[in-house]
């Protein structure tokens, strides 16, 4: 087994991947969802999908940042 040479843990990159797929996947239903309901006039409860739907993925997916410092 070959350890990364970034730092990080085995898997880890894996796990990241699964949150940032999850995190757009959670954003695209919101958006068809708050589209659907928005169509259908349901105004309100549009809203309330569009508000959740985003604070999951600001909970969730956020920003990251990566910095590689080679000396």
């Amino acid at each position: 087994m070959t350890l990364p040479t970034d730092g990080t843990a085995p898997g880890a990159r894996a796990d990241l991947q699964l949150l940032a797929w999850i995190t757009a996947l959670t954003a695209l239903v919101a958006i068809i969802a708050t589209f659907i309901l928005a169509m259908t006039g349901h105004g309100q409860e549009a809203t309330a999908v569009a508000g959740i739907g985003a604070a999951i993925c600001a909970a969730a997916g956020g920003i990251r940042v990566t910095v590689n410092i080679k000396r």
